[in-house]
């Protein structure tokens, strides 16, 4: 059982916020980080992180919470990731990009452009058309390429394969057995 703390000394909070800065450079997630913390100090990773978040002083915004998009920058929004698709570059890649690297601003834009996708096809269409009519080869972004690797997680319907691939490893296990025990596999 891990020992109860009724405090934070200055060292652990450089080490916790030095670990998290580590983790975010190396693109983990930053359970990695407060599970590494909790190791160091015996506390509970729950704990680790419920420290950090209570730390995170609030920082003063330039923009407020929501900001509506511009009609402008909404097109600007629909012609540079439907540009970044017709080379190739995912949608993240690109909004991050267009956010000079600030997560918030990329995740501003990936979701405003995922939210046109499903509410406004007709708009999104009407600018990929545009683009084609100006000669670029822009890729249908209602069709899934089926070339395009599979990102998240695996449909539901994989169950029926899981299935098939725990038969086939059970009946591989008793036929391994057999041969180990001088018997016929079949």
């Amino acid at each position: 059982m891990k020992g109860t703390h009724t405090g934070w000394t200055d060292e652990e909070d450089q080490a916790l916020m030095e670990c998290v800065l580590d983790a975010r450079q190396a693109r983990q997630p930053l359970k990695t980080a407060f599970d590494t913390i909790a190791a160091k100090t015996n506390r509970r990773p729950n704990s680790v992180r419920n420290h950090y978040y209570t730390q995170l002083k609030p920082v003063e915004r330039t923009e407020p919470a929501f900001l509506p998009f511009s009609e402008e920058e909404t097109e600007r929004l629909l012609n540079e990731v439907l540009l970044a698709l017709s080379n190739g570059q995912s949608v993240r890649a690109c909004t991050l990009n267009m956010a000079n690297g600030d997560t918030r601003r990329m995740l501003r834009y990936q979701n405003k452009y995922r939210a046109l996708l499903k509410t406004q096809p007709e708009r999104v269409r009407a600018v990929r058309s545009a683009l084609i009519a100006k000669g670029h080869r822009v890729p249908d972004p209602f069709v899934r390429d089926p070339e395009a690797p599979h990102v998240g997680r695996p449909p539901k319907s994989s169950c029926e394969l899981e299935v098939r691939i725990r038969t086939l490893l059970d009946n591989l296990y008793r036929n391994l057995l057999a041969l180990t025990q001088g018997e016929n596999a079949g």
